[in-house]
């Protein structure tokens, strides 16, 4: 069984470690990324499905972050961090295609729950072995 990569894109350094501890003992392989550009590099070669995204990365707002990894590939089932309770930033990152928005301080079981239920659908939208992908359409969301 190939393992499962779980990319933890963060500025704070708070959640980290006590995720990464959690992910290596559920048998994920954990992959970080500081910047940006890292991110991008990591979803375009397709071998990241989730992504746990702070809030804000290099200054930028996460909601202005996922169409662009969206646009990278659509597949990616991203979960955000976020720091900020409002409607709007909630409708703002549930309109550019989130999978789930926590709140921090985080709960390490709610964020695992939501990374496993993350796995699901990459699982249901395309079998591992399937032997005929081509009959999926494409445009069908979840």
């Amino acid at each position: 069984m190939k393992a499962k990569t779980v990319l933890m894109a963060y500025q704070d350094d708070s959640w980290v470690k006590s995720l990464s501890t959690a992910f290596h003992d559920k048998r994920y392989r954990v992959e970080t990324a500081r910047m940006v550009s890292e991110i991008i590099q990591r979803i375009r070669g397709r071998d990241t499905p989730v992504v746990l995204l702070d809030d804000e990365m290099e200054g930028i707002k996460a909601c202005d972050l996922i169409p662009l990894f969206k646009r990278l590939n659509p597949r990616i089932q991203i979960i955000v961090l976020s720091s900020e309770a409002s409607i709007g930033l909630a409708k703002r990152l549930r309109g550019a295609g989130i999978f789930y928005q926590a709140m921090k301080p985080i709960d390490i079981e709610e964020i695992r729950s939501a990374v496993c239920c993350a796995f699901e659908k990459i699982e249901r939208e395309q079998p591992e072995g399937w032997f005929l992908p081509f009959l999926i359409p494409e445009g069908i969301p979840a």
